[in-house]
């Protein structure tokens, strides 16, 4: 008989557990965006999301994990992570800084299944 062992998570959890759900987009956000990260980390991450590396693993698993996101699947995740992944100060929703990310790292692209307000226009850093 195997045992279900249950995680609550809480904080800023992604940094203790990685493989837990969408820990890399996460952790990701929170190294380019929160207030406390450089200012030209978002312009890094920019660049990196540019060049489009099939070899950047962890890359690739946060644009897997963001799209998940942007198409609502949020199991596992707690309220209030991507606000305080992103110091998200700057954002009513969650799903508003969904999409305005989204359009700043991946312009012309569509927002994967996303519903609701497609402009993704929203004030906060640029570069």
């Amino acid at each position: 008989m195997t045992e279900e062992i249950h995680v609550s998570y809480s904080g800023e959890y992604w940094l203790k557990y990685p493989d837990a759900p969408f820990a890399t987009f996460l952790a990701v956000v929170q190294s380019h965006l929160h207030s406390e990260a450089d200012p030209d980390n978002f312009s890094a991450l920019k660049r990196r999301v540019r060049s489009d590396r099939a070899d950047d693993v962890e890359l690739q698993a946060f644009k897997a994990e963001f799209s998940r996101l942007l198409k609502g699947d949020r199991e596992g995740l707690p309220s209030d992570a991507i606000s305080l992944a992103a110091d998200g100060d700057n954002w009513t929703t969650d799903e508003e800084f969904l999409a305005w990310l989204w359009r700043e790292l991946y312009p012309g692209a569509p927002l994967p299944d996303s519903s609701g307000d497609s402009t993704g226009n929203s004030p906060k850093q640029s570069e």
